[in-house]
């Protein structure tokens, strides 16, 4: 009885064993799909649909200025991307000029004298690859100042009112007195740090005042011409000169050892002074006087002798520029000679 107890208990356990345990119907069929994976695009590439596609390129065309322009002047901006995308303008010489306005209507400010860089420049998006930038320059130039002269003459007298009753068949032959071509001259003297300079307020340019104390700045002293750099020294550099003629204010009296020590100094709170142009002292002539022919606001100016210009005569390297404010000639001299020194900065 035992054995057959024991017989009918292990044909149970292999009748369980033979339908799978007594759970599960056994008609399961799941399926897993497999999932995509994303591809890594390039700097060049976007993702779109999970695919990488090749972002569009653009170009920037129509960035043009002038081969010259006046301080003062206004230039409107209007370079254009091929793909539609604003621009971004960028003034690479902000001495001289400033990019000014609103993203969509930039203006480029002609701020002084020199030479003015722009750039345009286009970043891109997520579609778009970023531009070639491009440039364009353009020299600025002075304003120009009237003559300062304001009557006429006619063939027999001058310093004459500019009419008819005093020109006859003179009038309309376009005499300065006449004509007041440029604009008319204008100064305001400046103060920093007990210092006074004055600034031209048609140029827009900072100008020395000269002293009569026997210092650095005075009126009387003198200095060669020098100039060390052969990119800007027409090929000859000049005279170093003694220290006799500039009071022993400077070891040598030439014109670069007196730029850099206004320089250290910080004349008039800045230190970008530098010997003006050839141009730059002719604006400054005021031909209605003379013996100075220049503004009364410039005191302590002697008329016995020529300032120098940073200018090399183009016809002999060992000359240069000077004007002379007694009748307001200009001339070129031999860089030995000792003359006077008004400096002069761009304004900022």
């Amino acid at each position: 009885m035992q054995k057959y107890q024991l017989s009918a208990l292990g044909g149970a356990i292999l009748l369980l064993t033979a339908c799978g345990g007594g759970g599960g119907s056994g008609n399961d069929t799941t399926t897993t799909t497999p999932s995509t994976p994303t591809p890594t695009c390039t700097s060049s590439q976007y993702l779109e649909n999970n695919a990488c596609k090749d972002k569009a390129s653009q170009s920037i065309t129509g960035l043009s200025l002038s081969n010259t322009v006046n301080v003062d002047q206004v230039i409107t901006l209007s370079a254009q991307s091929s793909a539609g995308l604003p621009l971004t303008y960028t003034s690479k010489t902000e001495s001289t000029c400033q990019v000014t306005g609103e993203l969509n209507q930039q203006s480029l400010l002609m701020l002084g004298v020199g030479v003015c860089t722009v750039e345009a420049s286009q970043a891109g998006n997520a579609q778009t690859l970023a531009a070639a930038s491009v440039s364009a320059s353009t020299t600025i130039l002075p304003i120009l100042t009237t003559t300062g002269i304001s009557l006429c003459g006619n063939n027999d007298q001058n310093n004459l009112l500019c009419n008819a009753a005093n020109l006859a068949e003179l009038l309309g032959l376009g005499q300065d007195g006449e004509k007041q071509t440029g604009r008319k001259m204008g100064y305001e003297q400046l103060s920093v740090n007990n210092d006074h300079c004055i600034r031209d307020q048609v140029t827009g340019l900072v100008w020395e005042q000269k002293t009569a104390d026997g210092k650095l700045r005075d009126r009387d002293w003198r200095y060669a011409w020098f100039n060390a750099d052969a990119k800007t020294n027409g090929g000859q550099a000049g005279s170093q000169a003694s220290a006799s003629t500039c009071g022993s204010t400077l070891a040598s009296c030439n014109t670069t050892a007196y730029i850099e020590a206004l320089n250290k100094n910080k004349y008039c709170g800045y230190s970008d002074w530098r010997l003006p142009t050839r141009a730059e002292l002719a604006n400054l002539v005021d031909y209605s006087s003379s013996q100075p022919a220049l503004n009364a606001v410039f005191i302590n100016t002697p008329f016995t002798d020529a300032y120098w210009s940073s200018t090399t005569s183009a016809k002999q390297n060992s000359k240069a520029w000077m004007a002379d404010f007694k009748d307001g000639a200009l001339s070129p001299n031999f860089k030995e000679y000792m003359g006077h020194i008004r400096a002069v900065r761009t304004a900022q």
